[in-house]
């Protein structure tokens, strides 16, 4: 093989790894944004229902 042809293959090989890594490292950042979003909504829910409870609880009188 001469040269330009290795390059060549060194080049491509070199955008797939690329193209690789980012696809996993895509998928990686997506998956903690998943979670913590969902975490943000469980507390959210959480926080709603303490309050619903808190307003139950008080008879409808000002804070």
């Amino acid at each position: 093989m001469d040269s330009p042809t290795l390059w060549v293959l060194a080049v491509f090989g070199f955008i797939s790894l690329v193209c690789v890594m980012g696809t996993k490292l895509a998928s990686d950042v997506e998956e903690l944004f998943t979670a913590w979003i969902g975490v943000f909504q469980r507390l959210r829910e959480r926080l709603r229902q303490r309050s619903r409870t808190n307003d139950e609880e008080g008879d409808g009188q000002p804070h």
